[in-house]
Formats: C-alpha cells, sequence, structure tokens
C-alpha cells in the first residue's frame, strides 16, 4: 500500500494508514525553511505509540504538486494501523519561497495557514 498525501499544519485529527516502512515528510511551499519549534509526530490510534519524526539529515529541495518542496523530516513506521498525525507549535515554522539569502530579504513568509506537508513513502511521491 502506497501513501501519498498533503496536510495542512494546522489541521487537526487527520489520521492515515500507514504500512511498516520508511517514510519521508516533505514542507510544500518554499525552500526557505525555519522550523523553530515546529514538529510532527504520530499516535497510532489502537497500541496510542507515539512515533516521533527526525530532521532528515539531506534537506533535499525539489518539486511536489507543482510547488516547491523540501524534505525536513523522516519516519520509520514499524507497525500498521491507524494514526493520527499530530502537529505541535504550528505557528513557529517560517516558509519563504527561496532560500537565497539576498531574495529573502524582500520575500514575505508564507501565511501559516497556507503551509502544507507532503508525506509520502521513501522512494515514491505518488
Amino acid at each position: 500500500m502506497s501513501i501519498a498525501k498533503s496536510i495542512k499544519i494546522n489541521s487537526k485529527g487527520e489520521q492515515l494508514d500507514m504500512t511498516p516502512g520508511k517514510y519521508q515528510i516533505d514542507i510544500l511551499g518554499g525552500w526557505g525553511i525555519r522550523l523553530g519549534n515546529f514538529s510532527v509526530s504520530f499516535k497510532h490510534n489502537d497500541t496510542q505509540q507515539v512515533i516521533h519524526c527526525e530532521r532528515s539529515l539531506l534537506p533535499v529541495q525539489s518539486f511536489i504538486l507543482n510547488t516547491r518542496a523540501k524534505r525536513i523530516f523522516i519516519l520509520k513506521v514499524e507497525e500498521s494501523g491507524t494514526y493520527t498525525i499530530e502537529f505541535a507549535n504550528a505557528e513557529t515554522l517560517k516558509v519563504r519561497p527561496s532560500n537565497l539569502f539576498f531574495k529573502s530579504l524582500f520575500e514575505e513568509s508564507i501565511p501559516n495557514d497556507s503551509i502544507r506537508i507532503y508525506i509520502h513513502r521513501e522512494g515514491s511521491l505518488s
């Protein structure tokens, strides 16, 4: 089973059916990312086990769903089931279209309620 889903960072109670494997989480909208204290975790609905996402060693820039994306987190799921996505400190996340210093001086941050993440299984974008 392959999942690929785009979710707003301010949404609550989003659920995903996941199978064991590695997943990647990209932030959509820009390449200039400042996480602040933003974090993402997944809570298994049956066992209540919480999986905290880890920072990606290689924050790869790409285009996903025709928008700029940057891989920020990775996650390893060991047990199949339905997971609830939990966002913490979403208001501290800042995203700008460009990661170039001089260009970012003149760009506004993307409004927080427009920022989305894209969750997909490692090696698959759809």
